[in-house]
């Protein structure tokens, strides 16, 4: 009996601990990423609406930062996911983490955490932080949606590599943890490689100190 897509995600995730990169001085926080298995698996992201006080209508996963109350990154990233969308704890079985990287410009470590969905759950957006929740069919997110760093659309330059879905640009810091989760679904051949890391070359600006 082949083996099912939740059993081969999860061990394309643990084949190796995800390492701990830190940027020193900057807040740590934590991002579901939600896999749900439908005719084909997809993921679940968000827009920001524009009334936030950053990153307004920017695709994103869903999350946010570490409270002093939360356990762990986990915990972390499904409490941010049921106050966004009111996605049931209950109905996520968690596969993985990938690796902890920082944000540098925005001065944050992000912690994605990997979450697994049986059955297309029920969502209700919080109309204060999300203005639409989209459903993207993993097999999607390949080169043919993929644009280079630099890439202009609708008349925005965008300086990230970026994916084009059904006309919504995901750039950023979610296009970032999109290559890694492609990186690791690669590895284990459950989706094409998504190609060289622009970012390997890529030399962060310095981070400006912050006020006291």
């Amino acid at each position: 009996m082949p083996e099912s897509f939740e059993h081969r995600l999860r061990s394309a995730l643990n084949t190796r601990p995800p390492r701990r990169d830190a940027q020193q001085g900057a807040r740590d926080a934590a991002v579901l990423i939600p896999v749900v298995e439908r005719d084909e698996p997809a993921l679940i992201f968000t827009v920001r609406t524009d009334t936030l006080p950053s990153h307004k209508g920017q695709i994103s996963f869903p999350g946010g930062s570490i409270d002093p109350g939360d356990v762990s990154a986990t915990h972390t990233a499904l409490r941010e996911a049921h106050e966004e969308i009111s996605l049931d704890p209950d109905d996520v079985d968690i596969v993985g983490e990938l690796d902890t990287f920082p944000t540098f410009v925005t001065g944050y470590n992000v912690t994605p955490v990997v979450g697994f969905i049986e059955k297309r759950p029920a969502l209700t957006p919080n109309p204060a932080e999300v203005a639409e929740v989209l459903w993207v069919p993993l097999s999607e997110l390949d080169d043919t949606t993929r644009s280079e760093p630099g890439f202009e659309h609708e008349g925005r330059s965008y300086p990230t590599e970026a994916w084009v879905w059904n006309g919504h640009v995901i750039w950023g810091v979610t296009a970032r943890i999109i290559r890694l989760f492609l990186h690791r679904l690669a590895e284990a051949g459950l989706v094409e490689s998504p190609g060289p890391d622009p970012w390997l070359d890529w030399t962060p600006p310095p981070v400006p100190p912050r006020e006291s």
